[in-house]
């Protein structure tokens, strides 16, 4: 529908008419045409042209994507995802397409912090202890990559959101990568904790050397040779960081469908 309305919008500055129509409501019922060209006849218009057609590809490209037109799809129930003890993995290793993945990732975080946020005033209100949150985004690199940034914009500032505002109602975000290189310079200015592994590339090494400033320079010489379970941990309310040695899980993960 509302790419028949911008259709509408560009046949009116143009003085024409409109050849096609998206949705079946405008395809098969004279009436309601004509009643949306009276609508679009009676509105004082933005004048450029160019600015519709632009509107009207971004929609076509979004209808493309088939991911709008679900109204049959199950919703996430997000109060029951923030539940005490609940761990709740998000799959999103099938979607071939970076714009869906990262589409979806955004929604998440939206509608979790949306409900945090609701969560925590009720909390407070009752003098209450909010539950909190910890949200863990695998491959950030892929989610906030500076092409990504560069294409969806508002991603990042969904993620800042979060890690500005988030700490003080009890949610917390936590980013993994393998390819911390690929993240971008505002990306690691958010972060306040961080727990390092084995990294052997120096370009890597010096880049997170300027932007934690706390670790001193023998630790950073151990990144190259740390073994597996053993990282660098540093965090905001510590003097200095630590080494650590992290113990392997014996549990085994049960995925119910």
């Amino acid at each position: 529908m509302l790419i028949d309305v911008v259709s509408a919008c560009i046949a009116n500055l143009k003085k024409g008419e409109v050849t096609f129509w998206a949705s079946d409501l405008l395809r098969k019922r004279s009436d309601a045409r004509t009643k949306l060209e009276e609508i679009v006849n009676q509105t004082e218009l933005e004048k450029v042209p160019s600015s519709w057609m632009k509107v009207s590809g971004l929609l076509w490209r979004m209808h493309r994507l088939k991911i709008f037109d679900r109204a049959d799809a199950d919703q996430l129930d997000v109060p029951a995802m923030l539940q005490p003890g609940r761990v709740n993995i998000i799959d999103l290793s099938d979607l071939d397409s970076p714009v869906l993945r990262n589409l979806a990732i955004a929604q998440v975080l939206r509608q979790l912090q949306t409900e945090q946020e609701r969560a925590y005033e009720l909390a407070t209100a009752k003098g209450q202890t909010p539950t909190p949150v910890n949200l863990i985004i695998e491959e950030a690199h892929e989610f906030l990559s500076t092409a990504r940034i560069r294409q969806m914009p508002t991603l990042y500032e969904q993620v800042a959101r979060i890690a500005k505002r988030g700490r003080k109602r009890w949610l917390g975000l936590t980013f993994v990568t393998q390819l911390p290189q690929n993240l971008p310079d505002e990306v690691l200015a958010l972060i306040n904790n961080w727990i390092l592994h084995k990294i052997q590339d120096e370009s890597v090494v010096g880049r997170l050397r300027r932007t934690i400033p706390a670790i001193d320079q023998s630790m950073w010489r151990s990144l190259a040779s740390l073994q597996p379970g053993q990282a660098v941990v540093s965090l905001a309310h510590m003097r200095r960081p630590i080494m650590t040695q992290i113990h392997s899980s014996t549990a085994k993960l049960r995925l119910e469908s």
